[in-house]
């Protein structure tokens, strides 16, 4: 429990001081999250290890930055596991994932920004798109395998 705490410190640590403020007409980040989390398919814990040992086509992308990705102790072990910062992520796919219906878990550090990034690569034309929802910490937190 220590070290979940101290991950997650260190993980909105990083997080920008955000000011949000209600504006008629316009919906913040946490809104936007909660609505399209509701259109993205999530994966479990014990379905993304399943993946990870079985399907070597799969392309696990971290969207954290790389300050991000040292701060909390590293990555997801996995064969395909990539790091694409979100800001990054429209532009740099494609040299990872080069057909529509490739297999792709996309992951941050606490299921703040992967649902966004799993929207947008459904938008750009992927069809098996899922978001790990548990996000590095909670992958952490289970002493799973991490690089």
């Amino acid at each position: 429990m220590k070290k979940t705490a101290l991950l997650l410190a260190a993980c909105l640590a990083l997080l920008p001081t955000v000011v949000s403020a209600d504006v008629p007409g316009i919906k913040d980040g946490d809104q936007l999250t909660r609505e399209i989390a509701a259109q993205v398919r999530d994966i479990s814990t014990q379905e993304l290890k399943r993946e990870i040992e079985r399907n070597p086509d799969l392309v696990l992308i971290d969207i954290r930055t790389p300050s991000e990705v040292e701060g909390m102790g590293g990555a997801i072990k996995a064969a395909q596991n990539v790091n694409i910062p979100r800001g990054w992520l429209e532009f740099r796919v494609t040299g990872h994932a080069r057909r529509k219906d490739t297999p792709i878990v996309v992951y941050c550090g606490a299921n703040i920004r992967s649902p966004l990034a799993a929207h947008t690569l459904q938008q750009m034309g992927y069809t098996n798109v899922r978001n790990y929802a548990d996000g590095f910490i909670g992958w952490r937190k289970l002493g799973l395998p991490v690089e």
